[in-house]
């Protein structure tokens, strides 16, 4: 055999092993591999029946997909993006802070006052109590340290992050909108997105079945839709802070 030759079968050989690494080598532990990483059944053990396990599994995987599409899109939060939504909570936990004693003072007035129904005092009664309390709270927080700028950007960093995530993976894949209390969730993206990463051989599911169960779960209709002329990804600190959300 000459020398091309061998090289020629040394490379297919070489070819195919690195083919059937992934399943061969890795064993029927493995229940996912995601940009290179191995997701053992271990890890999701703790998860109680096969459901628990698939959305387990699930959220693992999405974990390091979404990282990954956030790096790749550069939709890391930015220094002023953190800025402009801790001045937003800044500014709502100040406004928060004059509605309740405007109400608190309001309360005041209508409890010392004559003609409310046993079970509508009863009710502004508790109300009341909730709102005593929370101001009883901000004083125990005024007499603490100022917050740390440093911590507060780390709690809004992923809020911003999911929010820029949110409408890219809209404006690239479209699909159903479902509407939570979280705001709109681009719940057809998403499974548009983890199949465009398989194709890509980035997400790889050795069981064939648990692949498919967790695909139905994840593709499955909401039970509440955004209609598409409705759909808003504006994020909630680049809207006007609410004059007041209590009930009269």
């Amino acid at each position: 055999m000459g020398y091309h030759q061998r090289v020629g079968k040394f490379l297919a050989v070489l070819a195919a092993s690195l083919a059937l690494t992934p399943q061969a080598a890795l064993g029927a532990d493995t229940v996912a591999i995601v940009l290179s990483q191995v997701i053992t059944r271990d890890e999701i053990a703790a998860a109680k029946g096969e459901q628990a396990g698939d959305i387990k599994l699930y959220e693992l995987v999405w974990l390091r997909v979404s990282r990954h599409y956030l790096d790749e899109k550069g939709l890391g939060a930015t220094g002023a993006e953190i800025a402009e939504a801790v001045d937003y909570h800044r500014e709502f936990a100040a406004r928060d802070r004059v509605q309740r004693a405007r109400k608190l003072a309001e309360l005041d007035q209508r409890l010392a006052g004559d003609g409310l129904k046993p079970d509508e005092r009863a009710h502004l009664e508790e109300f009341r109590r909730v709102l005593g309390r929370l101001a009883q709270h901000d004083a125990e927080q005024d007499r603490l340290p100022p917050p740390d700028p440093v911590r507060q950007g780390q709690l809004v960093t992923p809020w911003i992050e999911q929010w820029k995530m949110n409408k890219a993976l809209y404006d690239q894949y479209g699909g159903i909108v479902a509407l939570t209390r979280f705001g709109p969730d681009p719940h057809g993206a998403r499974g548009a997105l983890m199949a465009d990463y398989e194709r890509r051989g980035l997400v790889r599911f050795p069981d064939t079945a648990q692949r498919e169960r967790i695909f139905a779960w994840l593709n499955r209709r909401p039970s509440m839709v955004t209609r598409p002329e409705e759909v808003d990804f504006t994020p909630y600190w680049k809207r006007p802070i609410p004059p007041s959300y209590f009930p009269d």
